[in-house]
């Protein structure tokens, strides 16, 4: 196992990829179907384009897959459970150009890291929701944050705006994950890159590497968030939320080291 696991070193050297200085422009090898396949197990609908050339299109609305435990239906790919390690055991990096396609007022998370449970240490949201931390920090006016949230050290979450979007649009989004630091890179499509970077609060618990498309909800009459779907069919449908879906292309996904 371990030897084919060594051949997952897909793509373009990370090295050459950290010096590019332009992702937006740049057209990476995408890691095979075969490879992640053999990595990630599947939350709702299969996302892979047929013939596969490093395209995934993830819809939470179409697949309405309910874990039990979310905040809104989901369609993701996640690190299946017997190939995860502690956070100063694994290392990924993962690459994307990500073109969401969301209706005005919506919010999704596209990556992020778990711990084993229901914390989460790295997320990445595509958001037309009101958050002063946000470049454009309003909700419902078709301009889309890019923002990341991070636990650090200290084990409390911390934002950084990493652009904005229309609905349509593309960014590349970069994420590297090394031994417990974690970093989180956007171009957008005003060419700037902004990163979020992060060292990870020790914990013997595994970690899991996800992304694709999870819709989040509210309760409608509280504003609170909630574990029931039909509360999350009541939000979406007071939003005209009723079609949806993300994009990612030129897929990458690779393990350093000793890993499955």
């Amino acid at each position: 196992m371990k030897n084919a696991a060594r051949s997952l070193a897909f793509a373009l050297p990370l090295a050459s990829l950290a010096t590019a200085p332009h992702p937006v422009s740049a057209a990476p090898a995408f890691t095979p179907r075969g490879a992640l396949e053999r990595l990630f197990d599947v939350e709702g609908r299969t996302p892979y384009a047929a013939p596969y050339d490093g395209t995934l299109h993830f819809s939470a609305l179409d697949s309405k897959y309910d874990s039990g435990h979310g905040h809104g239906y989901r369609n993701e790919l996640k690190i299946a459970a017997g190939l995860r390690r502690s956070a100063a055991q694994t290392r990924e990096h993962f690459a994307a150009r990500v073109t969401p396609q969301l209706p005005d007022g919506a919010k999704t998370i596209v990556a992020q890291y778990h711990v084993e449970g229901l914390d989460t240490i790295v997320k990445v949201y595509v958001q037309d929701t009101a958050d002063r931390q946000g470049l454009d920090g309003n909700g419902g006016n078709g301009v889309f944050d890019i923002l990341v949230r991070m636990s650090g050290t200290d084990g409390k979450e911390a934002a950084t705006a990493l652009g904005t979007v229309r609905s349509g649009q593309p960014f590349d989004l970069d994420i590297r994950f090394a031994g417990g630091d974690a970093r989180v890179a956007v171009v957008g499509p005003d060419g700037v890159r902004r990163e979020g970077h992060t060292r990870i609060k020790p914990d013997e618990r595994a970690i899991y590497f996800k992304f694709g498309d999870y819709l989040q909800a509210l309760d409608p009459d509280t504003g609170k968030h909630t574990i029931s779907s039909a509360q999350w069919d009541r939000y979406y449908a007071a939003k005209r939320i009723t079609a949806e879906h993300v994009a990612f292309t030129n897929t990458v996904f690779e393990r350093e080291g000793d890993q499955p």
